[in-house]
Parts: C-alpha cells; sequence; structure tokens
C-alpha cells in the first residue's frame, strides 16, 4: 500500500494512477494535514499490535494469578500440600486455551455489536464510535495472538506423558494394583469421551491454523471474497 495525501484532487488523483501502474496500492489519507501522520508510520513499532499484547498480556496474568491461588497456594493453605510445581506446565496449560477462546471470541464480537449498531441506526453509513473502530482494526491481530495461544497449548499438551509427576503418578497406579493382585478394567465409556475429546481438539486446531493462515495478508489477497467468508464462517 501507498498513503496519499494533498489538497488538490487532480494531483492526487494522476499520483494514484501511477501507484497503481507501478503494481501497488493507492490508500487516500484525506488532505494534506494527514503527511505528518504519513511521514510517521516507518518510525512507528507495531501500532496496530499495541492493544492486542496489551490486552493479552493483562489477561495472561489474571488467569494466572487464578491458576495460582486455585491450584497452589488453596491447597498449600488448607491441605499442607506443595504442589508449586504446576506453576511450570500445568498451570500455563490451562491458561493458554482459555486466552485462545477469549481471544477468538473477541475477534468476531466487534462485528456482532457492529451489525445492532448499524440496526439501531437504521444505517450503515454514519461512522462507529471510535473504540469500536479501533478493535475491529485490529481483529486480525488478536485472531493471530489467539492462534499462538493455542499452538502453545499443544506443545504442552505433547509434553505431558513425559513429566516426572505424571510418570510418578502411572507408576504408583501400576504398583497398587500389583500389591493388591488385581488390575483395573478398561472403562469404554471413558475411552470413548477420551478419544473424542483428542479427536475435537486436533480437529479445532487445525481449522484455528487455517483460518490463521487465512488471514495472512499474502494469503487473503490470493482469494476472492467468497472464499474467505467460507473459511471464516466454517
Amino acid at each position: 500500500q501507498v498513503f496519499v495525501c494533498g489538497d488538490d484532487a487532480e494531483a492526487k488523483r494522476m499520483v494514484m494512477e501511477l501507484v497503481r501502474a507501478l503494481g501497488l496500492t493507492p490508500v487516500d489519507q484525506g488532505s494534506l494535514l494527514a503527511a505528518r501522520q504519513i511521514e510517521n508510520y516507518p518510525l512507528q513499532l507495531f501500532p496496530t499490535w499495541r492493544f492486542p499484547i496489551l490486552l493479552s498480556f493483562g489477561l495472561t496474568i489474571f488467569f494466572f494469578l487464578y491458576c495460582l491461588a486455585l491450584d497452589v497456594i488453596y491447597p498449600y493453605v488448607y491441605q499442607k500440600q506443595d504442589l508449586s510445581f504446576r506453576i511450570a506446565v500445568s498451570i500455563p496449560n490451562k491458561v493458554c486455551p482459555v486466552l485462545a477462546l477469549v481471544l477468538l471470541a473477541l475477534v468476531y464480537l466487534p462485528g456482532v455489536l457492529a451489525a445492532i449498531l448499524q440496526l439501531w441506526r437504521g444505517t450503515k453509513y454514519r461512522r462507529f464510535p471510535a473504540w469500536l473502530d479501533r478493535w475491529m482494526l485490529c481483529r486480525k491481530q488478536l485472531g493471530l495472538v489467539a492462534l499462538a495461544f493455542a499452538s502453545v497449548h499443544v506443545l504442552y499438551t505433547l509434553v505431558t506423558p513425559i513429566r516426572s509427576y505424571v510418570r510418578w503418578r502411572t507408576s504408583s497406579q501400576i504398583v497398587s494394583q500389583a500389591l493388591s493382585n488385581s488390575t483395573e478394567p478398561l472403562d469404554t465409556t471413558n475411552a470413548w469421551l477420551s478419544d473424542s475429546y483428542l479427536a475435537l481438539g486436533i480437529l479445532g486446531f487445525f481449522l484455528f491454523v487455517l483460518l490463521g493462515i487465512t488471514s495472512l495478508p499474502s494469503v487473503s489477497n490470493s482469494v476472492n471474497w467468497r472464499e474467505f467468508r467460507f473459511v471464516q464462517v466454517r
């Protein structure tokens, strides 16, 4: 994209035609008053990522402290159990999927609010409030941050079988069954529930990755609006 501004409509038209001839996309930024803002664009550091990152950071701290109080502090105070090792893997593995779902919901919520606002006003040509406009413009960044949290959740889940606590609990169950000379039968209902949970998780992550890929500018520019809507709706 090439940003163009100016007070002479004919001059802007000629410049925008030149930009198109070079294979680029001109974007009309209005009058010459926008020149300083355009010149400052190269000096900005991820301006559209500021709100998504700050929001994700705040939600991460909130959910982490909540899980810390529930899974570590509460058992230590009331049951005298030291479960502080959960801070490394268990708690992040709870925080990441929650944040992924919350951020994904925040991607589509402003569209619903915008539609309700347009219906209430009876027109789609009035400008949205500033807070809703900024929210709408950073939806792609929120979705990519949600995908990052979902990917971290997948990695944490993959390392679960090699954790020391999990191996200790498995060996303890084996020893207890050997000492009692009994074998716990397979519960097919729980097996179905567990496999279905994992299968749906894998399918959901695949669709999440597909959604994130189609949100990349290089990919979204190569598909038409109907194809993009098909992926978004699915």
